[in-house]
């Protein structure tokens, strides 16, 4: 019987953390709605540090942002600024404990044409709304995922961490990107590209334009090119380098690999040199292509 008494509370004690444990979430809804207009700004920066943004269409001439929380809290609410046209919108005082769950929507109308930049430190970033932007476009994670689509701007800049870029139908002056291990994809991009990698993958396709790719570390880049208006450069540390030209192009080629082999569709118009392979493809070419690795291998079709 005492052994019984004396095991009751420690039962008890259990019992209790099992069922706070068990504790239903509660419901994600809207909570605060902020709305501006944009002639006010030419500038607009969203930065948060977990939230998921969701880049929409306005239906009219306002921008608004919505914030959606499991927990209403006045102190959680989005903060804003506004100073030399530039208006600022980042994250209230949110809680750091497990079970906080929260994500934003932002409604850009389509006459706005102002700077853009969006962060977000682990959450996901989605656009697939079509900007049309006379400013620079900036979008940038630590660990999160950055997916946007058919946008149009003077410049765009990209960065992360350890996260994944993924950009699609998007037409810039210039496009930057610069990560450390992150997977980057990049599809129907017009501009001229400057990568930078110490030691993520690089996937890219119906490239128009040109670029510089460089993957410092144990990255690797696959690019291919359905158009190509000016020179191109590409250098892999340890990674494998795989370049597509168009069949039609007319380009000077120079690959060089220290330990890698290189193997390309078009060895009929090259001369090997130590560790230098080089030559003319087509008649009259104005485009310099150059290729280097230190110990991966390098492939270039047509």
């Amino acid at each position: 019987m005492k052994h019984n008494l004396l095991s009751f509370p420690c039962v008890v004690l259990l019992l209790v953390g099992f069922l706070s444990g068990c504790r239903i979430q509660k419901a994600i809804s809207l909570v605060n709605t902020l709305t501006f207009n944009t002639v006010d700004f030419e500038s607009l920066r969203l930065d948060y540090d977990a939230d998921d943004i969701r880049v929409l269409k306005s239906n009219n001439d306002q921008l608004i942002v919505k914030e959606y929380m499991n927990e209403n809290k006045q102190s959680f609410y989005a903060r804003t600024f506004k100073q030399n046209g530039e208006l600022l919108i980042t994250e209230g005082d949110r809680p750091k404990r497990s079970g906080f769950d929260s994500y934003i929507e932002i409604y850009i109308p389509q006459n706005y044409t102002g700077n853009l930049s969006l962060h977000s430190t682990s959450g996901t970033i989605h656009s697939e709304l079509a900007l049309n932007l006379s400013g620079n476009f900036n979008v940038d994670t630590t660990s999160g995922l950055v997916e946007v689509s058919n946008t149009k701007a003077l410049n765009v800049k990209a960065s992360s961490t350890n996260g994944s870029l993924n950009f699609e139908n998007m037409i810039a002056d210039e496009v930057n990107i610069q990560t450390t291990n992150a997977a980057t994809s990049l599809n129907k991009i017009i501009g001229t590209i400057n990568y930078q990698s110490k030691g993520g993958k690089l996937t890219a396709s119906a490239l128009h334009g040109s670029g510089s790719f460089n993957a410092s570390g144990e990255g690797s880049i696959e690019i291919s090119f359905a158009d190509v208006t000016r020179d191109i450069s590409a250098y892999s540390k340890n990674g494998t380098l795989a370049v597509t030209l168009p069949r039609e192009l007319a380009f000077k080629f120079s690959a060089t690999t220290k330990e890698g082999s290189i193997d390309t569709s078009f060895t009929d118009r090259l001369i090997v040199t130590d560790n230098t392979t080089s030559g003319t493809v087509g008649t009259s070419p104005d485009i310099t292509v150059e290729l280097e690795t230190r110990n991966g291998d390098i492939k270039v079709s047509r």
